[in-house]
């Protein structure tokens, strides 16, 4: 009887000591294993010119400037390099594809270069103005714009869309992803895209 105790003893004593080990390394094991974690994404929006949704410009007039704010997140499980390009077509220039993970046709215009750890959001004001816009001939043509004060010839004509009323054009921002097993900067399916209507 004394004996079944005594080892009884022994086996509670061994799974106390063992419960204790793995208690103690358990913040090792936890950085050596990493477990599996939520949805790695990254993000990219617009903001009006008072950090909401409200008041993007939508009514462009040629000569007025008009400030909205660009930002991007990281949720990558890890820091990254981004870069965002801006660019701009009318309806009839194709927008980025997200099915097939093609950017847009369109050259980009103006760029901007991004270091975000992981977990953190940057934000940036990005300001443009069309400078030379005509009307003739139920066609608009923008000549020119200027993005964070940098002015970029882009010629694009945009015909009168009647049942919208107006001159569209759009504002797209790409969001492309440093690749670091490639080395090389890569389209990461996500864009904006702000619609303007040009206005005389």
């Amino acid at each position: 009887m004394l004996k079944i105790q005594l080892s009884n003893y022994r086996i509670v004593f061994a799974a106390v000591c063992l419960v204790g080990i793995l208690l103690f390394a358990s913040p090792t094991i936890v950085l050596l294993i990493k477990l599996p974690g939520g949805q790695e994404f990254s993000e990219i929006y617009l903001l009006g010119p008072n950090r909401t949704l409200a008041n993007l410009p939508f009514n462009i007039k040629s000569g007025a400037s008009y400030l909205i704010y660009l930002g991007v997140g990281n949720n990558m499980g890890s820091s990254g390099y981004y870069k965002c390009f801006i660019k701009i077509g009318n309806e009839t220039d194709s927008l980025p594809n997200t099915a097939l993970g093609v950017a847009s046709a369109q050259p980009p215009l103006y760029e901007y270069n991004i270091f975000i750890s992981d977990g953190a959001r940057w934000e940036a004001p990005l300001t443009f103005q069309v400078n030379r816009l005509d009307f003739a001939s139920a066609t608009s043509q923008i000549f020119d714009i200027d993005i964070n004060g940098i002015d970029f010839p882009v010629n694009k004509t945009s015909a009168w869309d009647s049942s919208k009323t107006g001159y569209y054009y759009n504002l797209v921002v790409e969001l492309w992803t440093f690749n670091s097993t490639s080395k090389i900067f890569q389209f990461n399916n996500r864009f904006v895209s702000l619609k303007l209507n040009m206005t005389q």
